[in-house]
């Protein structure tokens, strides 16, 4: 394969130890899909062969640090995927493929928001949210510090003003 995963060595210490197994599962998993291995699958496979999930858990940042630095990872950024048929199972259920989740930044399990829009169902991430909030916010910025403090500040000149005021 032309666009191979580099493997991480074990953590460093026994490869026969539990800790050093955690990170034999994440570097197979990764290796085998082409991508990092996500928190949930290792720590499924880690307990399906009767090892400790807090084990797995810890082991799993470790691990995960080490494969970011190796390969360079950069912050996660939105993206946008082609159209994708999904199948809906008869009790109403989707399932999101990965590459959708990653691009709506979505990890582990999350709570979105959905709504449907002319028949259209739309899914909105915690992530993407925080973004368009930022992005309306944004718009407003005057660049003249924290409308927060400007807010403050008015609210006490007209105090001063309404107190002078006064006899």
């Amino acid at each position: 394969m032309s666009n191979a995963v580099r493997t991480i060595p074990s953590q460093p210490g026994r490869s026969d130890s539990k800790t050093g197994r955690v990170w034999e599962i994440a570097n197979t998993l990764s290796e085998r899909l082409g991508r990092r291995a996500d928190r949930k699958r290792v720590i499924e496979a880690y307990t399906a062969e009767g090892g400790n999930p807090n084990t797995a858990a810890t082991q799993y940042a470790y691990w995960k640090k080490a494969y970011d630095v190796r390969h360079g990872s950069k912050p996660a950024q939105f993206g946008s995927v082609g159209r994708m048929r999904l199948s809906v199972g008869s009790d109403g259920r989707i399932t999101i493929p990965a590459e959708m989740r990653d691009a709506m930044l979505l990890r582990g399990e999350s709570a979105v928001t959905a709504e449907v829009v002319e028949g259209e169902l739309r899914i909105l991430s915690p992530a993407a949210a925080l973004e368009r909030v930022r992005a309306l916010v944004a718009k407003h910025d005057k660049g003249e510090g924290s409308p927060v403090d400007e807010l403050i500040a008015e609210r006490r000149a007209e105090a001063r003003r309404e107190d002078s005021d006064e006899p």
